[in-house]
């Protein structure tokens, strides 16, 4: 898989995972503990950090938490007291727990954290399905229309940009260039596909440069990459189109499936449509 499609999106993450060193305790009344993770099926190891809402964020009254954290597959029974792993972050300490068990497609986990006076916190989570794109036609000119179809996909959101290397001019020689993101939601019955489709000579129009725009000429590799990933229901909308707010998003707990879908192209110069039209007419007026 295409490291960086973990672009956008671990960065997101990171972002929201960071700790703000000023905000006073939280009220027992707005909550016990923050718990942010999201589950990734294509990954062995899993990390979900808790946070304790009731005591101030300062190095020393973050040392310790009064947690235990369980992961819980609800449809194989499976549970697993997940390992502490304490980090020191910008004057305090992150609690990040470890889940080693396989995410598997279309199953309901639960995250139990449990203080040492029996108050608890539930999150569930239903994984999303494993889509697998395909794309027809491959190896074709950039005027051909492309269309990709990710089936099959259950509840929950497909979040995906279009990639491409060209030339670019200095300083950087050559770049990587992304389009999009763009969305399907599925709030149906499962099992639907969703389907894009794009002409690879639109879509590089898309970035102008010095001069015109871009065509397959320009390619670095003569192919295109769909970069996705389907998150679990309502996961997207409230993870990365929500705004954080400490007080009122504690809880954020997902899954999702990341992939990438490479396209190869004919990147050969040819007579664009509009140029055949032309050829045309000519001949006509002959």
């Amino acid at each position: 898989m295409n490291k960086l499609l973990v672009f956008i999106f671990v960065i997101l993450l990171l972002g929201m995972f960071s700790c703000d060193n000023t905000l006073n305790p939280v009220d027992t009344e707005n909550g016990i503990f923050g718990v942010y993770g999201a589950l990734d099926l294509r990954s062995d190891t899993n990390y979900i950090r808790v946070n304790d809402l009731n005591q101030p964020f300062t190095e020393d009254a973050t040392r310790e938490i009064d947690a235990e954290v369980v992961l819980e597959n609800l449809d194989s029974g499976f549970s697993e007291i997940l390992e502490d792993q304490r980090v020191l972050f910008q004057g305090v300490y992150q609690h990040n727990f470890k889940a080693a068990q396989p995410i598997t497609p279309n199953t309901e986990y639960r995250i139990t954290v449990t203080r040492s006076d029996g108050a608890v916190l539930f999150l569930n989570t239903t994984s999303p399905s494993q889509p697998q794109a395909v794309a027809e036609p491959i190896n074709q000119n950039c005027y051909t229309p492309i269309e990709v179809t990710f089936d099959p996909m259950y509840k929950g959101t497909i979040a995906f940009y279009v990639e491409y290397r060209a030339i670019i001019p200095r300083p950087v020689p050559t770049d990587t260039i992304r389009q999009g993101i763009y969305t399907f939601r599925n709030e149906g019955e499962p099992g639907t596909e969703a389907v894009y489709t794009f002409t690879p000579v639109d879509v590089m129009k898309l970035t102008p440069q010095t001069g015109g725009t871009y065509r397959c000429t320009d390619l670095v590799v003569p192919e295109f990459n769909i970069v996705y990933r389907h998150f679990s229901e309502g996961f997207y909308e409230k993870f990365y189109e929500g705004e954080f707010d400490a007080f009122e998003s504690t809880q954020r707990f997902g899954s999702y499936y990341a992939d990438t879908l490479t396209i190869p192209v004919d990147d050969s110069r040819v007579c664009p449509p509009d140029c055949l039209t032309n050829q045309s007419r000519e001949e006509e007026d002959e």
